[in-house]
């Protein structure tokens, strides 16, 4: 039983000197007929069969192993297992301590889109076949009676060192004769319109929207890089994240995501990514979309084809997590988003190609509002406040920039001080909205090129913001792109 990667379990016969070895990720089972996947991988060395412990990060499998059932096992056809497993197909019965009978490991066609050695696993019909059996109630290992939690947070438990995994080796070259696609540099990603409400819809996928920076990572052989919509290094700000060179099975990869920090129960906040200059809490990369693998522009791939390669590629998934989503049920998330506090939900058409602009294909339903706004200058503080009293806040409208209110609330010390000096340098002596200001304190104009993350109430029927609160900066957005947000109909 290991967790690496994922929690699965590696089935090993002694064959011709090694262990032939197969992951089953759902694990063993003796019920009969029931046909569990097991992914043929590389042979392992014998002495490899008794071990119980931890394998160090960064090494192949890295995780933790419990030898969950061992045992010999003879062949119910054939003389020789290694032939057998070169033909395809073995038939064998295992004396085990939790497995015994006869099953049969049969090799199957991929699917179009699928990589590895697929096999199957099959509990064959006798006296041991158990229709309630399942592997999960039986955790402990065979040889030691711990669990898997017990040996990873043990300090003397034995160690494995196998080789250096994806995570800190290159990937193997694909053969110089088969035909590769140009690796793309998308010039912008693809981006939702957002909608008035939730809709359910059987040719819709439906995921969480996730709550903080988008990024495009792009992996190559000797090239890294994570990007944000406007062009920043994101690695910069977030140095942890250049593990991300190493998290997918695939090299070249480019992949659409966010950056983002996640609480115990898995919920975003874009506001803790601007707490601390040290590695927020929960740092994760939220992988939803897949642009190129395995020497393959994927553009113009189905999206439901791209999500599901992309899932089979994420190999680091305490970094990587990938957007789980749900077909055609947009409301009952939605209400579920809404009883979490998450930002909202995205719609996704099934069958759509991936667009770099923004639309109608993708679509956003927010639980409240909360979006991005340029800064065109900022108030006087009054009393004892320092820095400033309130940043003027705008959106572009036909080319102008037009004030729409101004945010005076969620600030702390150090945000008011380092803001404070920020629109100092770039203070102007005329105002760079197209509409008059309303303020109750003597005002300063910017260069409009501050983009900041506010929340609201609401809009107002004059198009003003109610009820403003400052969230965070977003050095990730272009202040040429904000627009005000306002719903559409869904369809």
């Amino acid at each position: 039983m290991h967790r690496a990667t994922r929690l699965h379990y590696d089935f090993r016969l002694e064959a011709g000197g090694v262990l032939a070895s197969w992951a089953v990720p759902k694990g063993p089972t003796l019920v009969p007929g029931d046909r569990r996947l097991a992914m043929h991988v590389e042979d392992h060395p014998l002495d490899y069969r008794d071990f119980e412990g931890n394998i160090p990060s960064g090494q192949y499998g890295a995780g933790s192993v419990i030898v969950w059932d061992r045992g010999t096992y003879s062949l119910a056809e054939g003389d020789d297992p290694a032939d057998e497993i070169a033909g395809g197909k073995i038939k064998f019965i295992l004396h085990g301590k939790k497995l015994r009978g006869e099953f049969t490991l049969v090799k199957i066609k991929p699917r179009e889109d699928e990589h590895g050695d697929p096999w199957l696993l099959v509990k064959d019909r006798d006296q041991y076949a158990d229709p309630r059996y399942d592997p999960a109630k039986h955790p402990e290992s065979v040889k030691s009676g711990k669990t898997l939690a017990d040996v990873a947070e043990d300090p003397r438990a034995r160690t494995w060192q196998s080789k250096p995994s994806a995570r800190h080796a290159i990937a193997p070259r694909r053969r110089a004769n088969v035909r590769r696609d140009p690796v793309p540099r998308p010039r912008s990603l693809m981006l939702a319109t957002i909608v008035a409400e939730p809709f359910d819809d059987p040719d819709w996928l439906f995921e969480i929207k996730w709550d903080g920076y988008r990024a495009l990572c792009t992996v190559e052989e000797k090239r890294f890089s994570l990007v944000s919509r406007n062009g920043l290094d994101m690695v910069h700000r977030f140095p942890e994240l250049a593990e991300l060179a190493g998290a997918f099975a695939s090299v070249p990869v480019v992949v659409d995501g966010e950056i983002v920090s996640l609480d115990s129960k898995g919920r975003s906040a874009f506001q803790r990514l601007q707490e601390s200059q040290k590695k927020p809490a929960g740092l994760t990369y939220a992988a939803f979309d897949l642009l190129y693998a395995d020497g393959t522009d994927l553009r113009s791939a189905p999206l439901e084809e791209r999500k599901a390669l992309l899932e089979r590629l994420i190999r680091n998934d305490s970094l990587v997590l990938y957007s789980k989503h749900v077909i055609g049920k947009g409301k009952a998330l939605f209400a579920n988003a809404r009883k979490q506090h998450l930002e909202g939900i995205i719609g996704k058409r099934l069958g759509s190609t991936y667009q770099e602009r923004r639309s109608r294909d993708w679509v956003k339903i927010k639980t409240g509002y909360e979006q991005e706004f340029v800064v065109g200058g900022w108030t006087e503080p009054k009393g004892s406040r320092k820095g400033f009293g309130a940043l003027l806040l705008g959106v572009y409208r036909k080319g102008t920039l037009t004030f729409v209110g101004s945010v005076g609330t969620g600030f702390n010390a150090k945000m008011l001080a380092q803001l404070s000096a920020r629109l100092r340098s770039i203070e102007r002596k005329t105002s760079p909205f197209a509409n008059d200001v309303i303020a109750n304190a003597p005002v300063h104009w910017t260069t409009p090129e501050l983009v900041v993350e506010v929340r609201f109430s609401e809009w107002t029927r004059d198009d003003y913001l109610r009820q403003p609160a400052f969230l965070g900066l977003r050095p990730d957005k272009a202040a040429a792109d904000v627009v005000a947000e306002i719903p559409v109909k869904a369809r």
